[in-house]
């Protein structure tokens, strides 16, 4: 019947040891009954005793003293025994020796020694000897052979475990680097943050909160994709590193958001850090071989001034950052008790902004494109307007960022399209069969997948003529042009007209521009105002204009509010206008009784020689 292996092994690793320590106890005994005298016995007891200890204790540097204390021992019983149990006591030693050194080396100094002295004694008792030493190393040989064989088993368990240690280690090393580092930036998280400030705050010292968020990081995201955002925060948290250095903690909080903590003593220290840092974020990064611009809002909170909690703190630092981000951004504020109040209000409108779709709070009004020539309605564009039902309407101008960053752009975007398609197909219907639809695009809504197929789900679901749909996207879009020749280019294969909406104030490569499926450029309207007052943008409108005709584009021209700006836009042969010196933007009801007069729009005012 075969043993188990674990029962096997077992029995391999005992058995050395039982066998030394038997042969052991009997030789010692017969050492120790050999002594006539009680000094020799004692020596023996002495030898015995330390012997034992040696097998018995584990440490190795242990079992050479006990067993140098027993050959002490050994050597002062010497006199008191006769010759056969000399060399018993000798290959006593000898086994014992070779369990602290497995080798047979000290079986065969022992027989050596005893050689040595053969002459003293008649020729029988060397025969006895040597059939002794023999026999001694015989077993010593036997013992060696276990040995060997347990102890190299044991050192391969012990490099087996060493191994297992080792990796181990290095996995609650890596758990823990996890757990209290961002995997991207290499930076402190937000767990190990909040362990950092819970020390500070315990020491009760002046210390600096500073919110760090990057300046338009989510245009990085849109345009160029998450693996350059990924690359971008990596860069910016490597210079972040060599700003701070090991001065100040900073860690990655969240997204594009950092956090870091700085002892100081008086406040003109805050001041020169995050001067410093916005200093020496002037520098554009290096990103997928272009090169781009970021700029950081700081808000600061104190503690104890502001408060006491690490929670506050933060919390305290991100409104006053918050309030950097609504103004001019790129610049550093401390956190009052002045500005939460209107901050709380920002925090509210974007969380009203969310539910504002589903509550109806939203409104579509149209504004007429007009044909310069002839003040005939052309077309319209869709424009969104929000009516808060506590703080009345809030402008464009601060909605449209918050949906932006919040995303719920996409979903607005989505509705305008849906909506403004259904409207102005109704008009189609009577008696406006070729009015047009101008509806803007967001950044954000442009990088969404399967933009286009979108659009197109749409045109069909409110059975809407492609030709008679105008998209508007900005040039900041085009910086990763193959998307966007892509995505456009599916659009205008379906008939879908693009129109370059602010064209003059983004990217403006005329190189890109003539790869770019495109039917209209449009003028902004800060060129429009300064028509008539300042020089150059009357030279800049007749040079877009010109580059509009010389690739066979149409121009359109917003924020028309005077007789003179239209003159000379007339004069420049611009196609299309639009703003309030034609017709405000208006609620659906309002355009319909426009489009059922059939009455030129701004008709007065336009020159006989247009008219004709």
């Amino acid at each position: 019947m075969k043993l188990p292996q674990v029962w096997a092994k077992r029995l391999m690793d005992i058995t050395p040891n039982v066998v030394i320590v038997l042969s052991a106890f009997a030789l010692s005994m017969n050492m120790i009954n050999s002594v006539s005298s009680l000094q020799g016995l004692a020596f023996a007891v002495t030898f015995a005793g330390f012997i034992f200890a040696a097998i018995l204790v584990r440490p190795i540097w242990l079992k050479y003293v006990l067993a140098t204390v027993a050959y002490v021992a050994f050597f002062n019983v010497f006199p008191y025994l006769s010759f056969d149990k000399l060399v018993s006591v000798i290959y006593l030693s000898m086994i014992i020796l070779a369990f602290l050194l497995p080798s047979p080396l000290p079986t065969f100094l022992a027989a050596a020694y005893i050689l040595y002295f053969t002459p003293s004694y008649s020729p029988e008792v060397p025969m006895e000897m040597i059939s002794t030493i023999m026999i001694g190393v015989g077993i010593n040989m036997i013992l060696y052979s276990l040995l060997a064989f347990y102890l190299r088993n044991l050192k391969k368990e012990n490099g087996v475990n060493m191994e297992l240690n080792t990796k181990l280690h290095l996995a609650l090393a890596k758990l823990e680097h996890i757990a209290y580092y961002d995997t991207l930036t290499k930076l402190p998280n937000r767990e190990l943050l909040r362990g950092r400030m819970a020390e500070a705050l315990s020491e009760e010292a002046p210390m600096a909160v500073l919110f760090l968020d990057l300046d338009h990081f989510k245009n990085v995201n849109d345009m160029l994709g998450h693996n350059a955002g990924d690359q971008m925060l990596q860069a910016v948290a490597s210079l972040l590193r060599d700003v701070v250095g090991h001065s100040h903690f900073i860690s990655r909080y969240a997204g594009d958001e950092f956090v870091l903590l700085m002892r100081y003593q008086q406040q003109e220290e805050i001041k020169a850090l995050a001067e410093k840092l916005i200093d020496a974020f002037q520098i554009p990064f290096q990103i997928e071989q272009r090169q781009i611009y970021t700029t950081l809002s700081i808000g600061i909170s104190l503690y104890p001034e502001d408060a006491r909690e690490a929670d506050a703190l933060i919390q305290y630092a991100d409104k006053a950052m918050y309030s950097v981000k609504i103004g001019d951004k790129n610049e550093f504020r401390f956190f009052s008790a002045i500005k939460s109040e209107e901050l709380l209000r920002q925090v509210k409108l974007e969380n009203d902004l969310r539910s504002a779709v589903n509550k109806k709070e939203f409104v579509i009004v149209y504004q007429p494109l007009v044909e310069m020539s002839t003040g005939r309605i052309q077309g319209l564009e869709a424009l969104l307007r929000w009516t808060h039902p506590e703080m009345g309407p809030i402008p464009p101008s601060v909605f449209i960022p918050l949906a932006e960053q919040t995303g719920v752009i996409v979903e607005l975007g989505e509705w305008v399209l849906k909506e403004a398609c259904r409207q102005v197909r109704d008009w189609q219907r009577t008696g406006n069969p070729d009015l047009t639809l101008a509806v803007n695009i967001s950044i954000r809504q442009f990088r969404t997948p399967k933009f286009a197929s979108k659009v197109l789900s749409i045109l069909e679901e409110t059975n809407f003529e492609p030709a008679l749909l105008e998209l508007e996207v900005t040039e900041s879009m085009m910086q990763n042009l193959n998307e966007s020749i892509t995505i456009l280019g599916e659009l205008r294969h379906q008939g879908v007209k693009i129109s370059i909406d602010d064209f003059g104030t983004g990217y403006s490569s005329l190189s890109v521009l003539g790869h770019l499926p495109v039917d209209f450029l449009k003028i902004d309207r800060s060129f429009t105002q300064e028509l008539t007052t300042v020089n150059s943008a009357t030279s800049i409108v007749k040079l877009i204009i010109d580059i509009g005709h010389s690739m066979n584009l149409q121009v359109i021209c917003e924020g028309i509010e005077k007789q003179e700006e239209l003159k000379i836009l007339q004069q420049f042969g611009c196609e299309i206008g639009q703003g309030y010196y034609f017709h405000r933007p208006s609620p659906a009801e309002e355009i319909e009784l426009l489009l059922s007069s059939r009455t030129p729009v701004g008709v007065s005012n336009i020159p006989t020689k247009i008219r004709n």
